[in-house]
């Protein structure tokens, strides 16, 4: 079966984003239920994902190190596909600080470094050995993968550039996490016009499967910004799930500290079981 790839995105920054692709990872890749095969890419240059999916020595030494964290892809396409066959870019083992009674093997990483603020701001317009623009890049080093995983999940910075264009073009659609305040719907207007735009410009058919609410304190003003959403025609059909506000996630990595999904997500626990239920109604098997 192909992969389905997904990016979760949003141009407003702090709407839990990072945690969302994280908990997705995990419950669908260690939950005994469904054991998917799952890989998580961090294309935010900020790193939150892969600082809370591996070790911080393995990193550095292992990936950084060798050039092969995502800001060289971008930078030095040619050595990076160099080791697309034999997948030396992955990280395959210790994903994840969550370990139950069956094999977390299945969850694999794409990890990034804040080397890509820098680089994603001096990318040529093409790569000429190869015959490609950046824009393709993300789908180039998926293509031999998909048949590897059920499921891709690619976390995308709060933002519009080459960078985060080469994950639309890579996906099949995209989920919105976002806040039920005015800013955050501003955010989502905004991406969606952005979207539609990618969509006519590179002839694409990314489709937005869903408004993830997030942060979610049920204050009055919003519960009212929340029904708002849901009300607009133009807005993806939010998820029945919400993200709690009250949410404290253990996600710093120490190998000799394994936790359960209980002891990890706390409160949200029962949430994000219902959230990956849902996320596989909306996306598919």
């Amino acid at each position: 079966m192909t992969a389905k790839v997904i990016s979760i995105c949003n141009l407003k920054g702090g709407v839990g984003k990072t945690t969302i692709v994280m908990a997705l990872a995990e419950y669908l890749a260690g939950d005994t239920m469904y054991k998917k095969r799952v890989l998580a890419i961090d294309l935010d240059p900020q790193s939150n994902l892969t600082s809370a999916l591996m070790s911080e020595e393995v990193w550095e030494k292992e990936f950084e190190s060798k050039k092969l964290t995502l800001p060289y892809l971008f930078k030095d396409p040619e050595y990076f596909l160099e080791n697309v066959k034999s997948e030396n870019f992955i990280v395959k083992h210790n994903v994840s600080n969550v370990r139950n009674r069956n094999s977390f093997a299945h969850l694999h990483l794409i990890p990034s470094s804040p080397r890509l603020f820098e680089i994603q701001e001096e990318l040529p317009s093409g790569y000429y050995s190869f015959n490609f623009k950046p824009v393709d890049l993300i789908r180039t080093i998926l293509k031999p993968l998909l048949n590897n995983y059920d499921y891709i999940l690619i976390d995308c910075a709060p933002n519009i550039n080459t960078v985060v264009k080469s994950a639309f073009l890579a996906s099949n659609a995209c989920i919105i996490p976002c806040v039920p305040n005015r800013m955050s719907i501003h955010g989502l207007d905004l991406l969606l016009q952005h979207i539609e735009k990618f969509n006519r410009d590179y002839v694409h058919n990314l489709k937005a499967v869903g408004t993830l609410i997030s942060r979610y304190n049920r204050t009055i003003a919003q519960t009212e910004n929340l029904n708002s959403i849901i009300v607009n025609p133009f807005y993806p059909q939010v998820f029945e799930t919400k993200i709690l506000e009250r949410a404290k996630i253990a996600e710093g990595l120490e190998l000799s500290n394994y936790l359960t999904y209980k002891q990890k997500y706390d409160d949200s626990h029962d949430s994000m079981v219902k959230l990956t239920k849902e996320f596989i109604q909306r996306v598919g098997r």
